[in-house]
């Protein structure tokens, strides 16, 4: 499914459990890129965004060439009872084709098998949110493929 918003960014759902849900207008978040991954259950997620030049940015890899940071990586061993959250983020995202990956690294302490994620995309304001549903082992290479265009938003 590819649902274009009114600045040109475009999503694709790519293998994911929900789908695209409407989201309400919002003030605008400000410029750049923001990919945020939350969820609540017991276990460890690892958020991974890859950009234009191929490049991921992630746990391992906490800085790309291109600008992008991992802001935040939650594990396990961190944990505090509710929402954990990872944050990846560019202040000037470079124009091209961006795919965002979830795995499941472990629970923690044993207790959930699966979990309920919520996975969002800011650009320049705009924002897009998917649901999925990670699972102990799976690691979902492409949740999410979007596009940041050329030009700015309107």
């Amino acid at each position: 499914m590819t649902r274009a918003v009114s600045c040109g960014l475009v999503l694709a759902a790519v293998g994911c459990a929900g789908r695209l849900p409407p989201t309400p207008p919002r003030p605008p978040a400000g410029r750049g890129l923001t990919v945020t991954l939350r969820w609540s259950a017991p276990i460890d997620l690892d958020l991974y965004v890859t950009d234009p030049s191929l490049e991921t940015v992630y746990f391992a890899n906490p800085r790309t060439r291109s600008g992008g940071v991992l802001e935040r990586d939650a594990r396990c061993a961190d944990r505090a009872p509710g929402e954990q959250a990872e944050v990846a983020r560019w202040t000037a995202p470079p124009t091209g084709r961006y795919r965002v990956g979830v795995d499941f690294i472990e629970t923690c302490r044993g207790r959930s098998a699966e979990g309920v994620y919520r996975l969002t995309v800011d650009v320049d304001g705009q924002r897009r949110e998917i649901e999925g549903r990670g699972r102990r082992g799976e690691r979902e290479p492409a949740v999410l493929e979007f596009t940041v265009p050329a030009e700015g938003p309107p």
